[in-house]
C-alpha cells in the first residue's frame, strides 16, 4: 500500500472504505505477519475492538498484538490514551476512524512523540470482526465464499424487485375501487356472500 500522507518521520497510510475491507485489513495483518512486525489496534466501540482482537488472535497466531483501545468518544483523544499507546511501542498503529479524525489523531500523536507508522483502514473494524453487512442478509461470516454469497444476493435483490412490481400492480388494480368506495362513503361492493 503506497503512503498516500507524510508527516514528520512518522509515515501515515490511508485506505478508503469500500467493499473488501476485510481484506485490507487481512492483507495488512498478513504483511506485518510477514515483516515481525507489532500492531496496536485503535478505533471502533469497546465490542468491535475486543472482538478483532479475538479474531487477530485466532486468525494470525503469529502476530503480537502490543495493545489495543476503542475509539467510542468524541473530540480528541486523551492524553492517557496517548500514553497508552506510546507504551505499547508498537511497530504500527492500525485505526478504523473517519478520516478527519485519523488526521487529528496523527497530529496529537507526532505533538506527543509517538512516532509509529500509523495505517488507517476506515470501516474495517466491523467488518473484519463480525462479518461483511450484506443489504438483505444482515452480517454475513466471512468464512463465506463471497462469490456465492454475491450471486445469492444478486437472485434476491432480483426477486424482491419482481415481488414489488407484481405488488404495485395488484394494488392499483385494487386501489381503485377502494378509493371509489371511500369518496362516496359506502364500501365497495363484495361479490358473493360473505
Amino acid at each position: 500500500m503506497p503512503p498516500s500522507i507524510t508527516q514528520g518521520q512518522a509515515c501515515l497510510l490511508t485506505a478508503p472504505a469500500r467493499k473488501g475491507r476485510v481484506d485490507k485489513l487481512a492483507e495488512f495483518l498478513t504483511d506485518c505477519v510477514g515483516r515481525n512486525r507489532t500492531v496496536f489496534c485503535f478505533g471502533g466501540d469497546s465490542r468491535t475492538i475486543y472482538a478483532v482482537r479475538d479474531r487477530i488472535e485466532a486468525g494470525f497466531p503469529a502476530l503480537c498484538i502490543t495493545g489495543i483501545c476503542d475509539a467510542d468518544f468524541d473530540g480528541q483523544v486523551d492524553r492517557a490514551v496517548l500514553g497508552h499507546i506510546a507504551a505499547a511501542r508498537a511497530d504500527v498503529v492500525v485505526t478504523d476512524l473517519p478520516e478527519t479524525r485519523f488526521r487529528q489523531f496523527c497530529a496529537q500523536c507526532n505533538a506527543a512523540g509517538i512516532g509509529d507508522e500509523r495505517i488507517n483502514l476506515r470501516g474495517s473494524f466491523a467488518d473484519f470482526a463480525f462479518g461483511r453487512r450484506s443489504r438483505f442478509l444482515g452480517f454475513v461470516p466471512t468464512s463465506l465464499p463471497m462469490t456465492g454469497l454475491h450471486r445469492f444476493e444478486a437472485a434476491t435483490t432480483a426477486g424482491f424487485q419482481f415481488t414489488r412490481i407484481i405488488l404495485v400492480q395488484a394494488l392499483g388494480r385494487a386501489l381503485p375501487s377502494l378509493a371509489a368506495g371511500h369518496r362516496t362513503g359506502r364500501q365497495p361492493e363484495r361479490s358473493g356472500r360473505g
